[in-house]
């Protein structure tokens, strides 16, 4: 298993990409204010373009959708788990906001799909699993009890009706990607249709420029003067890169999945925080530079923990 060389690859590509934009942003070339139109490019364009694409292209199994509800578990958990530690770091609201963000929801979307792919080549199975967990465990939850947290803990000074926020994702881009991605796919409608064949090649480009956008989001973000102390990074890495994976492995011992599957269940869950967290964080008015270094920061420890945890889980 080639996991250790696959995880340091997109580790030093992902850093470089963040240097890159915060570069950008040294020079004057994008300013901190551009984060709101990234954000805003992510989750109303380039990331359901993504999700549409990924989900038509699937061979998805519904018997798999158990892989969905551990994640879904072990995420509540760990968003009980933030919470609690949150207190105890005695963080503002932003930064309390933030860091629960960033501390219960993993990248399966960008670096889970990357080393699914890359462990199992040219496994059409594997990657559907992925999907699932990633679509159905992660982006749900994370755009509505995620959704609801930032908006609960923003510093707008505005009244917030949490359940009107969190259902706006039912209407949002994204949620209407995901049904129309899986209706798609339930009814059969593949490339032999002419018109998705088209829509597909229309959706192409955005979809390849989501991980860019989310980059730059967090590059912008980040400031000189760190908002990130020993503590609450290292939390941050035992809820998320420990904690969870245990669950979900402890979760899953009564379904006895087959070996991919629990492979690729556990893979997803050791991701690092989701980048997504920066957008979310940016649009709510949570501390986004800490969302943005505690993504890099559990990022750098999982080049040591994913092997590790995979190895011993």
């Amino acid at each position: 298993m080639t996991t250790l060389p696959n995880v340091i690859l997109s580790t030093v590509i992902l850093f470089g990409l963040v240097s890159l934009a915060a570069w950008l942003k040294h020079i004057g070339a994008i300013k901190k204010e551009h984060g709101a139109l990234f954000a805003g490019l992510v989750t109303r364009v380039t990331l359901p373009a993504l999700i549409f694409a990924t989900l038509l292209k699937s061979n998805i199994l519904w018997s798999e959708a158990s892989l969905a509800g551990v994640t879904f578990a072990a995420e509540c958990v760990c968003l009980c788990l933030a919470f609690g530690a949150a207190r105890l770091l005695a963080l503002d609201r932003p930064r309390a906001g933030a860091f629960i963000l960033a501390s219960s929801f993993g990248s399966s979307t960008m670096l889970g799909y990357v080393l699914v792919a890359q462990l199992f080549p040219g496994d059409a199975g594997a990657m559907t699993e992925a999907v699932i967990v990633s679509e159905l465990g992660v982006g749900p939850a994370l755009f509505t009890l995620g959704v609801m947290i930032a908006a609960h803990f923003g510093s707008t000074g505005k009244k917030v009706n949490l359940l009107q926020e969190a259902s706006a994702y039912f209407r949002s881009p994204i949620f209407l990607a995901v049904v129309l991605g899986f209706a798609c796919n339930l009814a059969g409608l593949g490339h032999e249709v002419r018109a998705v064949r088209v829509l597909d090649r229309f959706l192409e480009i955005p979809a390849a420029a989501n991980a860019w956008l989310v980059l730059l989001t967090v590059g912008v973000s980040l400031e000189r003067r760190g908002t990130a102390s020993a503590p609450t990074i290292l939390a941050a890495c035992l809820i998320l890169l420990a904690v969870q994976p245990f669950l979900a492995t402890l979760l899953s011992e009564p379904l006895r999945l087959p070996h991919e599957e629990r492979v690729v269940l556990i893979l997803q869950s050791c991701m690092p925080s989701a980048l997504l967290s920066v957008p979310l964080s940016v649009r709510y008015g949570l501390d986004a530079s800490l969302a943005a270094r505690l993504v890099l920061a559990t990022t750098a420890v999982s080049v040591v923990s994913v092997p590790v945890l995979m190895r011993f889980l």
